[in-house]
């Protein structure tokens, strides 16, 4: 019942976009009619837009949020819900010193139609209202067409076949961010391209730079970051991201898993602590749990178990109680929680990569009265310890200060993590063959 519901978040957009403090703001809808199994269907996508006048001569980035592309995934909403509040709040101090370096672009709810199913008790429901998955729907290219309609992961009848991708790709193509974001759940991970296949994008150096001090303050370095086909363990043909990067060049594009449920949120874990520990002891380990892996693919845990998160079948004979369960929050509590955690790391997100750009080693927030210079990015978006929920989700103010101004020893870890994600191809490769 804490849960928002479609028009619940719609109407405090609107509000929010009538009512910005400190900042410019506006909502559209874009529309499109369905022609295709729901044909006659309208199809609308909230868009906020939320900026204000930069400081200095710095060139401003744009940043593109995407969440809810699948429809069980709740809390996605919530955290797009929460961004826009404190983008428009006027008083933190994280999302000041965002919005003087980023424009932002929201679309909090990207399959709004199966939404609504979601809300009327079809907890399990992914795709859209034709039954296609609409991450696996980006552009004819690397689609798996072998996949039968009824499948949650159907791709659909041809690329760009859905209004949903049809309007997200003409936003896209109209905006052409710097930042491009998908929110999802039911993993816990920082992916970058590719989806389709574990081979390293040409910028992977930059994105992994930024994506190490997101993992560290606000997973607690327990979501592993890197290639999304490698991490999530299964390939994702057609999705969001790799269209992005591929056709717009987009240099930041990432999909983001910011929640999973306990009772599948260990291999993750592990896997982040693996990548802590060094390319050697992580290659080792790897190699240890692909054979696991391999030689027990017959025990399935709910919708996507531990050890096959990408099962692939009919959606609707997926058990409901594991849906909610892997994919959301249970309690208001840790969906608050999760919420204000998250926020703090689209924003930094932003104002990481606008550093980048403008070419400084390091992004220090301002400090508040009794608060480390390191924790004051954090501490406006801290929410209260959840039971059950470890320290990287329900807190932020203890977690691990930015990285270093670059130096030769930060040149070398970098150098360390991107020989770490390549040398993982093979060792996925003959995981996979054996």
């Amino acid at each position: 019942p804490w849960y928002q519901s479609s028009d619940e978040i719609h109407s405090q957009f609107n509000d929010l976009s009538t009512s910005c403090n400190g900042a410019q703001a506006s909502l559209s809808t874009l529309s499109r009619v369905n022609s295709g199994e729901a044909a006659g269907t309208e199809v609308n996508l909230d868009v906020l837009r939320v900026s204000r006048a930069g400081q200095g001569s710095q060139q401003k980035v744009r940043a593109m949020l995407i969440f809810g592309e699948h429809a069980r995934e709740l809390i996605t909403g919530e955290a797009a819900l929460g961004l826009a509040k404190a983008l428009c709040g006027g008083s933190n101090p994280v999302a000041n010193k965002a919005l003087d370096v980023a424009d932002f672009i929201l679309v909090p709810n990207a399959n709004p139609v199966s939404r609504k199913m979601v809300e009327k008790g079809y907890y399990c429901k992914r795709t859209n209202e034709d039954g296609v998955d609409l991450n696996r729907n980006w552009s004819e290219e690397h689609r798996d067409t072998s996949l039968p309609q009824g499948d949650e992961m159907y791709p659909g009848p041809g690329g760009f076949s859905e209004p949903e991708t049809q309007l997200l790709q003409g936003l896209i193509d109209q905006e052409r961010p710097d930042i491009y974001l998908s929110v999802h759940s039911g993993a816990y991970l920082l992916g970058t391209p590719y989806g389709y296949e574990d081979r390293p994008p040409t910028e992977e150096a930059s994105m992994l730079e930024v994506l190490k001090p997101i993992s560290d303050k606000y997973c607690g370095a327990e979501c592993p970051y890197g290639n999304l086909a490698k991490l999530i363990h299964y390939e994702n043909p057609g999705c969001d991201i790799d269209y992005v990067y591929d056709r717009l060049h987009t240099p930041y594009v990432f999909t983001w898993e910011i929640f999973v449920g306990e009772d599948f949120r260990e291999r993750f874990v592990e896997e982040a602590q693996m990548m802590n520990k060094g390319p050697k002891s992580f290659l080792q380990k790897r190699q240890q749990r692909w054979r696991k892996r391999n030689n027990a693919k017959k025990g399935r845990l709910g919708v996507r178990g531990l050890d096959s998160l990408g099962a692939r079948g009919p959606e609707a004979q997926e058990e409901v109680g594991s849906c909610m369960d892997q994919f959301n929050p249970q309690s208001q509590e840790e969906t608050e929680a999760v919420v204000h955690n998250w926020v703090g790391a689209f924003l930094d997100l932003a104002s990481e990569v606008a550093a980048k750009k403008a070419g400084q080693a390091n992004v220090a927030s301002p400090a508040e009265p009794g608060v480390p210079a390191a924790d004051a990015t954090l501490a406006s978006t801290a929410g209260p310890a959840t039971p059950g929920v470890t320290a990287g989700d329900a807190t932020l103010a203890n977690m691990a200060p930015p990285a270093p101004p670059a130096s030769s020893g930060a040149e070398q870890q970098k150098e360390d993590i991107v020989t770490q994600m390549r040398a993982l191809v093979t060792d996925w490769k003959d995981g996979k063959d054996a």
